[in-house]
């Protein structure tokens, strides 16, 4: 979520009707991202810097020039070179707490509409996003430090279905398969659009990935929740029913029955 990017199999995405279903139980990706939030700005440019210049070449001085404060700031709001790498996932970890603990659906739902909040992060920062993923493969210390990161998404994810789940420990290391399986299925898709070539990726199919994410997590919750007690179902989709009378039709009794036929 800084998400793990090392180099593992892929799962299929889903697409089509499932896709679309899933998705009106989470909060949909606008269909045109706005810029990166302004508090990622300083951290973009630095991670653009590092990518371009090689970690190890690049000096905090120039660091802090390129982000725009002294190298005083620069230490007291990040700390090291390492710390800038992931500084972005800071507010990123506090908005997936803060939607976690206003959500409304059940909590399997939450964690995988917040998952969904995270790769919705990475969409709307693809510069960034795919600097910080050239330099994790060029420079290995750099890797147990993401690997630290995505640990803490798993973590709040844990954590917060051992709040709205029973505690009578009967769903206890289902909920950390659950966490963990979701942070998995978030990686899979991550690298799959970081190694997509820039070129291929738009709006559309930004959007696409997006849905055929949410459709994997949705399977996903449904997998697990017969395990989890406490996991109540989500509520069904609501019924479209559509249907074409020829002609000018007045007679409601026609209409209604008309919808009493078309439905499933």
């Amino acid at each position: 979520m800084a998400l793990a990017t090392g180099k593992t199999g892929l799962p299929q995405a889903s697409a089509g009707q499932s896709a679309v279903g899933c998705c009106a139980k989470f909060r949909r990706m606008t269909s045109s991202p706005p810029s990166s939030h302004p508090a990622d700005w300083p951290v973009a440019a630095a991670i653009g810097l590092l990518a371009k210049q090689g970690f190890d070449a690049t000096s905090v001085d120039e660091l802090a020039e390129a982000s725009g404060m002294s190298r005083s700031t620069f230490f007291r709001r990040f700390g090291s070179k390492e710390d800038v790498v992931f500084a972005d996932h800071e507010r990123i970890l506090h908005q997936v707490n803060d939607r976690l603990a206003e959500s409304k659906l059940e909590p399997l739902a939450a964690v995988a509409d917040a998952a969904l909040l995270v790769f919705d992060h990475h969409l709307r920062n693809p510069g960034t996003s795919r600097a910080r993923y050239a330099l994790l493969q060029a420079v290995p210390a750099l890797r147990d430090r993401e690997l630290v990161t995505s640990h803490r998404y798993e973590r709040a994810f844990l954590l917060y279905l051992n709040e709205r789940l029973p505690g009578d420990g009967r769903g206890e290391y289902k909920a950390v398969a659950f966490a963990a399986a979701v942070v998995a299925v978030h990686n899979a898709f991550l690298r799959q659009w970081l190694r997509a070539a820039p070129k291929e990726e738009n709006p559309a199919t930004d959007r696409k990935r997006a849905v055929d994410l949410a459709s994997e997590l949705q399977a996903l919750t449904e997998t697990f929740r017969p395990a989890l007690p406490g996991a109540a179902a989500a509520p069904p989709g609501p019924t479209v029913v559509v249907t074409i009378l020829s002609g000018p039709v007045t007679n409601k009794d026609a209409i209604a029955q008309a919808v009493r036929d078309a439905l499933p």
